[in-house]
């Protein structure tokens, strides 16, 4: 049951913008002192911010829909994990061949250092849908609409993914918009057709565990399982975003049109 409210709340939109301008700030600091630069700390302010902002709603954490509470929930997750996977194998995949490239296996699969980075993305993605996809998503949603919610977040959602204290330029700082804020609609969406954040916690948590073991550009050429072999003549960016866009639409679509996914209970 919910607690009554404890305080007058300033309206949605400033309580957004508050949240999000606390966590750039978190975020530049942490650039300036390397030992703050740490994905708990970004946490720890996402969840302080939240659970302020709930307990003066007189609202619980779990509120937020990050928790699984049935059988659907986990079905969710593993869909999403395995979804996730095959976007990113497939948008790899068409990268490669459209840049010439094939991946040679190392030879060595490590099983500890798998686990370990299992886990190291469970729990990244984990941090960035809490923080993006929690609070400020879910009040914008419930009081703007589906729309104005998912635009909204793309952009606190790209700046996240950028080196606050380097030098970039208005075309880098598009592109990462346009790809990271395709990523975010993706994810948004997960939400919208389940009403909890599993599903986008395991489809962000495949695609980004598939990408660290896939490498796509000369710049990755190698993880701990694939070594990239590349041409350099023959690398062009652009075969990069296009299957990237191209595979994150057909995600979007599939996601929206599906009939498996459907709003689940909260705690």
């Amino acid at each position: 049951m919910e607690k009554k409210k404890l305080i007058n709340l300033p309206p949605v939109w400033l309580r957004v913008s508050i949240y999000f301008i606390v966590i750039i700030v978190a975020a530049y600091i942490a650039g300036v002192v390397p030992v703050l630069d740490s994905i708990f700390f970004y946490f720890g302010i996402a969840l302080l911010l939240s659970f302020l902002f709930l307990k003066a709603e007189g609202k619980p954490l779990t509120s937020l829909g990050f928790v699984p509470a049935s059988a659907v929930d986990w079905k969710n997750f593993f869909r999403g994990l395995a979804w996730g996977i095959i976007a990113l194998l497939t948008s790899a995949g068409l990268t490669i061949w459209l840049n010439g490239g094939r991946l040679v296996f190392t030879g060595h699969a490590d099983p500890v250092f798998l686990l370990i980075l299992v886990f190291i993305h469970l729990w990244s993605s984990f941090v960035q849908e809490f923080t993006y996809r929690g609070y400020p998503f879910q009040r914008l949603l419930q009081s703007y609409g589906p729309w104005i919610a998912q635009l909204a977040v793309t952009l606190p959602f790209a700046v996240m993914h950028l080196k606050l204290n380097a030098g970039l330029t208005w075309q880098q700082f598009f592109m990462t918009w346009l790809t990271t804020g395709l990523g975010s609609l993706l994810y948004g969406l997960c939400y919208l057709k389940t009403g909890k954040l599993v599903l986008s916690i395991g489809l962000h948590m495949g695609w980004n565990l598939a990408q660290a073991l896939v490498p796509r550009s000369p710049e990755e050429s190698k993880t701990m399982l694939f070594t990239l072999v590349q041409d350099g003549g023959h690398y062009y960016p652009l075969h990069v975003l296009l299957p990237y866009i191209g595979v994150t639409a057909i995600m979007l679509f599939f996601i929206w049109r599906s009939n498996i996914l459907h709003e689940t209970n909260r705690l």
